[in-house]
């Protein structure tokens, strides 16, 4: 009995061997089957490199292109910029602008810098501002003296608008300009708080009165009657009276000024000075105001159009 459990327990071990030892037909291509998955895990892991770099190299592309169409659409709006223009109907017929008398550009549009928050008086504008050609500007303000002609043998009425195309931090509440015209100038601010014109007091005569085209805008009041500080009072040889400069509002919030030139001969020549800045004298022109701009654009049209 022993024996043939021995050999019976041997029988079913045996049987078990076989069992564990053999392979249906299946699990013979198991080893394949590992190197499958192996093989296409590689592909995968290696596919998903290639697409995060794909993406990102999409990213710097599409960035790259988004700058430099940035860059352009800036250069081709002129941002930053004061721009001076004739429009299409002017220029196809003759009408032309220059930085100098002789015309030796005959150009359509000209371009200089946009005026950069930093208050200065009216008193720090170089005397001679009307007399140089092209852009000038100086410490703080900008100045661009041009021309126009007119060569289409016929003579026009044309006029033109100085607008704010854009601004920052609202800076243009303490712009000033002042606009020469063959020789006379007029200087434009937006009204104050209370609606009125702004208005500055001096002790002494203010610059560019002699060039006025209004001379309302300048008057001599009682020394007693400014709001001159006690200091400036103090330091005057007379407080008998006192100077006033009252600028012209603003034609609307976002355009300065505007007029017509009527009866421009052919060949005939008109000289315009544009000069800008921050008035440290404005009750707006406060630190609020640091680090912004304004932008601004001349137009010139036929009359009427």
């Amino acid at each position: 009995m022993k024996n043939i459990n021995r050999n019976t327990s041997k029988d079913k071990n045996k049987k078990t061997k076989d069992k564990k030892i053999r392979r249906s037909f299946i699990s013979r291509f198991d080893l394949l089957n590992r190197f499958k998955h192996w093989y296409m895990g590689g592909i995968s892991i290696t596919r998903s490199i290639f697409r995060v770099k794909a993406a990102w190299q999409g990213v710097i592309i599409i960035t790259s292109i988004l700058a430099v169409l940035f860059i352009l659409a800036a250069f081709y709006t002129g941002a930053g910029e004061f721009v001076i223009s004739l429009d299409s109907n002017m220029s196809k017929e003759g009408f032309y602008i220059s930085d100098t008398t002789d015309f030796s550009e005959k150009l359509v549009a000209l371009r200089s810098k946009a005026v950069v928050a930093d208050n200065i008086s009216i008193f720090d504008i170089d005397d001679n501002v009307a007399n140089v050609d092209g852009v000038h500007d100086g410490d703080n303000y900008v100045a661009h003296t041009f021309y126009i002609t007119n060569r289409t043998g016929k003579k026009k009425d044309y006029e033109y608008s100085l607008k704010i195309r854009r601004s920052a931090k609202n800076a243009e509440k303490a712009l000033w300009v002042m606009v020469y015209h063959n020789g006379k100038q007029n200087i434009y601010a937006l009204k104050g708080k209370d609606g009125t014109p702004e208005h500055q007091y001096s002790l002494y005569e203010f610059p560019f009165k002699d060039d006025a085209a209004s001379p309302e805008q300048y008057k001599k009041i009682a020394g007693d009657k400014t709001d001159l500080t006690t200091d400036e009072v103090y330091q005057a040889e007379s407080i008998d009276e006192a100077n006033e400069l009252i600028t012209i509002p603003f034609a609307t919030d976002k355009e300065i000024c505007n007029g017509v030139r009527k009866d421009f001969a052919n060949k005939d020549v008109d000289k315009y000075t544009v000069v800008m800045w921050y008035e440290g004298e404005d009750p707006e022109c406060v630190d609020d105001i640091i680090g912004g701009w304004v932008e601004a654009y001349m137009g010139f049209s036929y009359a009427g159009d």
